[in-house]
């Protein structure tokens, strides 16, 4: 079971979350909006299960019947996302997708990657800009052939215990914060990456692909 949260996004950019929701959601998978994230789902038709957050964004907004609501008081200690992290935590889902992440104030912008490299969960960031995955033992990406990616030790060293079907390959090797991950390419339909301690990020910027150079 999978868990999707909406996050509050405006503008052309949110239809990615759309195609990919339809194209990836099970009958069982849950739906939880963070505040204004309410609107995001709303605006695409998607009804979802819980809404939750301080509410701060929806004065003005009918939330439906049937909707379990959340609501914390605007001087909390944590973000609408991270309370929305916590609801898929205690629903024990495998999966976490998220929407509307990235694109706002950069302030929540950097907090929502420092949330998702804690989560503790498999999950993965959506955006018209890019795909981001926190690497929690083992990731397996396929579809991918062909596109250029970023391996990023968010919070301190990441040891790689192996990777398969990339251009540059690490075994048994540790990656600390820094630019060493920068910059490689997907070669393989399926792709994996084995972890023995720690966590990353895998980075696939939309519409980055490697075109090999011709031999002359």
């Amino acid at each position: 079971m999978k868990a999707y949260i909406f996050l509050h996004r405006e503008g052309a950019g949110a239809r990615v979350y759309k195609t990919y929701y339809e194209r990836t959601r099970a009958p069982e998978d849950v739906i939880i909006c963070a505040n204004g994230g309410y609107k995001t789902a709303r605006s695409f038709s998607i009804e979802p299960h819980i809404v939750v957050g301080d509410l701060d964004s929806l004065s003005a907004e009918k939330i439906g019947e049937g909707i379990e609501v959340k609501s914390y008081p605007p001087e909390k200690d944590y973000s609408d996302y991270e309370l929305a992290l916590g609801e898929a935590v205690r629903l024990r889902v495998e999966e976490v997708v998220v929407f509307g992440a990235l694109g706002g104030r950069k302030d929540h912008e950097i907090v929502n990657l420092v949330v998702t490299a804690h989560a503790g969960i498999p999950v993965v960031l959506i955006e018209e800009e890019a795909e981001i995955h926190n690497v929690i033992k083992s990731l397996e990406i396929a579809g991918k052939k062909g596109s250029v990616c970023s391996l990023v030790a968010f919070c301190g060293g990441c040891r790689v215990r192996k990777m398969e079907g990339f251009r540059y390959s690490l075994t048994d090797e540790e990656i600390i914060p820094s630019s060493r991950g920068l910059s490689n390419v997907i070669e393989r339909d399926k792709a994996s990456i084995t972890l023995a301690d720690g966590s990353l990020f895998l980075i696939i910027p939309a519409g980055a692909h490697h075109t090999p150079r011709r031999r002359v």
